[in-house]
């Protein structure tokens, strides 16, 4: 370590992590890097699992706003995430850099971040991803006036959470019947690239209910355009008014991203695939089945 440059060892796999910005202090910058590089044990999930690693990012929010968002760039692709709970897929043993923007910097400016307990006061940090890593980006909120004892009720039970995470790819929201589908073209080149989510010839299985609307985030981290869109097994045209990326026979460019959303309307068994041509013969399409009832589920 030499100058003001902060250098963080990863004591587990002997790699050197680098922040862009100084952390708060040496102790905490060192109790940060040991988190962030999976030093705490084995990680949840790794390339000898052949899981594969991700960041997950919990923005917080004040009553039904989020407080701001975080950009992810990870092998030269950057990341919006702008929800309250978003995940980026890394390559094991990869970097994340990310940074955060408050949605309202006058009431709720950024105030650093949190990971697995340990704080760092840093606008940006990266994080070298050997599995599952969670991160919370923190805001100020002013403490709210202590309110007038107000008369005793009998407690009622808690509320179940809204917001289910199935796996790093869906999640969907109970109290808004909302679905959203993280699908990532070509990750880590699986099919030789014709996969979604790393998975392909339907192995991947995405169930909603009747009724729920569905979002799809869409990024083509392969060599070659992509597409996705909801069809039948036979065709060509989307299932529901919506379910496609824009012009799904030309693609969508490595590198870039598209979000399209639509309302599971029709009971039946259906396709996620790529229009390209050749591309879903090949493999490149995953299951979609919208049931008559149930909470949704995703399989492998």
């Amino acid at each position: 370590m030499r100058g003001s440059d902060p250098t963080l060892v990863n004591q587990r796999q002997g790699r050197l992590l680098r922040s862009p910005a100084a952390l708060a202090g040496l102790a905490i910058g060192l109790g940060l890097a040991a988190i962030l590089a999976g030093c705490a044990g084995s990680p949840a999930s790794s390339a000898d699992t052949g899981v594969g690693c991700s960041v997950t990012v919990q923005i917080p929010s004040s009553g039904s706003t989020l407080l701001g968002s975080v950009r992810a760039t990870v092998s030269g692709h950057t990341y919006r995430v702008a929800r309250n709970i978003g995940t980026v897929s890394v390559p094991c043993g990869d970097q994340a850099t990310l940074s955060a923007t408050a949605a309202d910097p006058s009431q709720h400016p950024f105030t650093g971040w949190s990971v697995g307990g340990r704080t760092s006061s840093a606008s940006t940090i990266t994080v070298t991803v050997d599995g599952v890593v969670s991160i919370l980006p923190r805001f100020f909120v002013p403490h709210a006036p202590t309110p007038s004892p107000s008369p005793k009720v009998s407690p009622s039970p808690s509320a179940t959470p809204s917001t289910v995470t199935l796996d790093q790819w869906v999640s969907y929201d109970a109290a808004t019947k909302t679905l959203t589908w993280k699908v990532v073209a070509g990750y880590r080149g699986v099919n030789h690239g014709l996969s979604f989510d790393g998975e392909a010839d339907g192995a991947m299985k995405v169930t909603v209910p009747s009724g729920w609307s569905v979002t799809v985030d869409f990024s083509n981290v392969g060599t070659t355009n992509h597409s996705a869109v909801i069809v039948t097994s036979t065709g060509t045209t989307p299932v529901f008014p919506g379910a496609e990326t824009p012009d799904p026979t030309m693609g969508t460019a490595p590198g870039q991203t598209a979000t399209f959303n639509f309302a599971a309307s029709q009971v039946g068994s259906y396709r996620l695939a790529c229009l390209m041509p050749g591309h879903e013969a090949a493999g490149m399409w995953e299951t979609f089945t919208v049931a008559s009832g149930g909470v949704p589920s995703a399989q492998l």
